[in-house]
């Protein structure tokens, strides 16, 4: 029994420092459970505090980390455009073109007149879509090269 209220004083030793003696924790036993509850949540703030920090700066580091390469991404994507465009000014400036071609004016211009509707027929329609869409079962195709 000794060693327990051993442990007992100091376990709460922490605690009973507000206290000078036990006459004053039996004295005023709910102003002590008071103090041993206000610190309780006091340690578990700091300790979520803690917590949430270490989350915050977990999370803080993966998104410089991805946003790093985002922006080489971005680089090597620019990069890309930018050659591209290099190439296409290349083979546009190193393209020769026919002599024959002439700048085009409106008196060159061929005009078309619209070409007739054909005469629409149910019966025609229906049987050409029907061998359309029929026609790989008249005609398998093969398996095999």
């Amino acid at each position: 029994m000794i060693s327990n209220s051993k442990y007992a004083r100091k376990k709460y030793s922490f605690f009973k420092g507000y206290f000078p003696n036990a006459k004053t924790l039996k004295r005023y036993p709910l102003l002590s459970t008071l103090h041993r509850g206000v610190d309780g949540a006091l340690l578990g703030v700091i300790v979520s505090g803690a917590v949430m920090t270490a989350f915050t700066l977990h999370s803080q580091h993966l998104w410089t980390l991805n946003f790093s390469r985002l922006q080489l991404t971005r680089d090597l994507s620019h990069r890309l455009e930018e050659s591209t465009a290099i190439l296409e000014r290349y083979f546009l400036n190193s393209a020769s073109y026919p002599q024959s071609m002439v700048i085009t004016k409106s008196a060159h211009l061929l005009y078309l007149n619209k070409p007739k509707d054909r005469k629409k027929t149910p019966i025609k329609d229906l049987m050409e879509n029907l061998r359309q869409n029929f026609s790989s079962v008249f005609h398998p195709i093969a398996n095999g090269y």
